[in-house]
């Protein structure tokens, strides 16, 4: 896996545009990589994630394949490094995740956010049982919610969204690495589900 750290130009126009549009922003975050016609889910295909780190110019992305930020527009970004990833998944981590806690009413089919932080917990607590890690600490920062327009007749985007950091500890090794490498929850293609650990030292 590849990790990038991209630091935006906050004085470019295109980059106040693209932030105040999750769609767009998605866009523009894909056109560092192929440009395949007969692919039909690169993102999926290719596990990208991404995460606009709070009140900074940062956007961490992860992918299985290495992009190339050249292709952005000039002026876009002010800076940007990558590096390979190699991860052990076991033992004890520092996390950072944010997410769109929330769940499918299976009689409308209408996915609704979950607002307070119990119902907020409870959510990844129950992703980590079925992703392969049990929370150890964890604390809830408030995060703005996701908007976002697509094509004339199409739905708005508008997801709920959570910061979630803390410790916690895997279960189940090669179920997290799945978990840690195709993201966590819904939203991914808009900023969420990316899980970024560091080792726990003992």
């Amino acid at each position: 896996m590849y990790l990038s750290q991209l630091i935006l130009n906050p004085r470019e126009t295109v980059v106040l545009r693209d932030l105040s549009n999750a769609h767009k922003f998605h866009q523009r975050m894909m056109q560092a990589f192929p440009d395949e016609e007969d692919r039909a889910q690169p993102r999926q295909d290719w596990h990208i994630l991404f995460r606009h780190e709070p009140d900074s110019d940062v956007v961490l992305v992860q992918s299985e394949i290495e992009p190339d930020w050249h292709k952005l527009p000039i002026g876009y970004l002010n800076n940007h490094s990558i590096k390979s990833m190699n991860l052990l998944p076991e033992g004890r981590f520092q996390f950072r995740l944010r997410a769109n806690p929330s769940k499918r009413d299976f009689k409308t089919k209408k996915i609704t956010g979950f607002y307070h932080r119990p119902d907020q917990l409870a959510w990844l607590e129950r992703q980590g049982e079925c992703q392969g890690f049990r929370l150890l600490e964890v604390d809830i920062i408030p995060s703005p919610n996701v908007f976002g327009t697509k094509q004339k007749g199409q739905a708005p985007v508008r997801l709920t969204t959570a910061l979630y950091q803390g410790t916690l500890e895997v279960t189940a090794p090669s179920t997290f690495m799945t978990a840690v490498q195709q993201g966590i929850g819904r939203g991914k293609s808009y900023g969420c589900g990316l899980l970024s650990l560091a080792r726990l030292r003992a």
